[in-house]
């Protein structure tokens, strides 16, 4: 019987090591993949503006390519293994998308979104993130990955004006802190 036992207990012994090192390793393999989505962004990036200054492709009034072509990059073209390969490699930004700095879906949950967002207009990169246990890690990442800091992953996000400035979004203001305003305005007067 102790015997039985002793087994018993070795075998959930190793199963539990054998969960924890499965686990260390899956870990390991997010971290690696983070990392690798975000030297990809800035990989991109720098193609662009490779392909901008060499004037080989066409580009617009701005300066920027229209689309970014797979075959700049020959066999090693920029992945997003976050979201998989069952998704689009690339959305180039429409006239509605002209001035944001990110794009409207900023998660890839569904197989139609694009793993990469282009915005020829502003010459700006965005890879997309699969959502996570919680709005707030999958901001983090999104961040992370495209060095950014928006403040809600749901935010409309930064715009860029014509000459290519980023412009904050404005706060919100309300009557009452108007009103505050005026208050703390009259008090001071003498």
């Amino acid at each position: 019987m102790r015997l039985i036992l002793d087994s018993l207990m070795a075998v959930v012994l190793a199963a539990l090591l054998a969960g924890i090192l499965l686990h260390q390793r899956h870990e390991q393999q997010h971290l690696r993949d983070v990392e690798t989505v975000r030297a990809n962004v800035r990989l991109i990036q720098q193609q662009i503006m490779l392909q901008a200054a060499l004037e080989r492709v066409p580009r617009n009034e701005y300066g920027f390519p229209i689309t970014i072509d797979p075959e700049w990059f020959g066999d090693m073209v920029p992945r997003n293994p976050l979201v998989g390969i069952d998704h689009p490699w690339m959305e180039v930004a429409g006239a509605d998308e002209a001035r944001l700095a990110h794009p409207a879906l900023r998660t890839a949950d569904e197989a139609s979104v694009a793993c990469f967002w282009y915005n020829p207009i502003t010459g700006i990169v965005r890879a997309r993130v699969p959502h996570e246990v919680s709005d707030e890690s999958t901001l983090e990442m999104y961040n992370f990955v495209n060095g950014c800091n928006l403040p809600s992953l749901f935010a409309s996000g930064e715009q860029v004006s014509a000459d290519g400035a980023f412009i904050a979004p404005r706060p919100i203001r309300t009557r009452a802190a108007v009103e505050v305003k005026d208050e703390s305005l009259a008090m001071a007067r003498p």
